[in-house]
């Protein structure tokens, strides 16, 4: 266990290796290999396997360094791995790639975020715009404010900047 207690709430989350189906493991194994040879002395474990998504948490002492600015190195990881996998396995396993428990701490940094801009745009009235985002956290924010009273979102522009903004409801 590490100091701060990693491991063992990683251990405890982990769904076996013999409870995949041969291309989960495959896209596990890609992810092993890629690890070991990273030189992080990183490791994967399994967190979650509900068909075609396979998320996938990376650990270990220098793995911060795989997340970049905002998750954008993460983010571009976890594109690469499911290219690759694309052309390896025949049936449709996506990864969802996690670092230490990155994915979560974004995601609740984001949720205040968007719950602040939503007290603002009630009380002057006016829109706000977040600034880009990809798409996965950009789905976290609207289902965030889903039901925020005299609020809605919606994503505008194109990617690599789109965007969301969150505007007073006309009611």
């Amino acid at each position: 266990m590490s100091e701060t207690g990693t491991e063992e709430n990683v251990e405890s989350a982990v769904v076996p290796e013999e409870m995949l189906n041969p291309d989960q493991r495959a896209a596990l194994t890609f992810i092993q290999e890629l690890c070991a040879a990273s030189g992080l002395g990183a490791h994967a474990v399994v967190r979650s396997a509900q068909k075609p998504y396979l998320q996938i948490e990376i650990i270990g002492e220098n793995v911060r360094q795989t997340w970049g600015r905002q998750g954008q190195t993460l983010d571009a990881l976890q594109f690469l791995c499911n290219t690759v996998l694309a052309h390896r396995v025949s049936s449709d396993v996506r990864l969802m790639l996690d670092a230490e428990g990155y994915r979560a701490r974004r995601a609740a940094t984001l949720i205040e975020r968007a719950k602040e801009l939503a007290r603002e745009v009630r009380e002057r009235n006016q829109e706000a715009e977040l600034e880009a985002l990809p798409a996965h956290e950009r789905r976290i924010i609207h289902n965030a404010l889903i039901d925020e009273p005299g609020i809605t979102t919606y994503s505008e522009g194109d990617e690599p900047d789109r965007h969301i903004v969150i505007a007073p409801r006309a009611e």
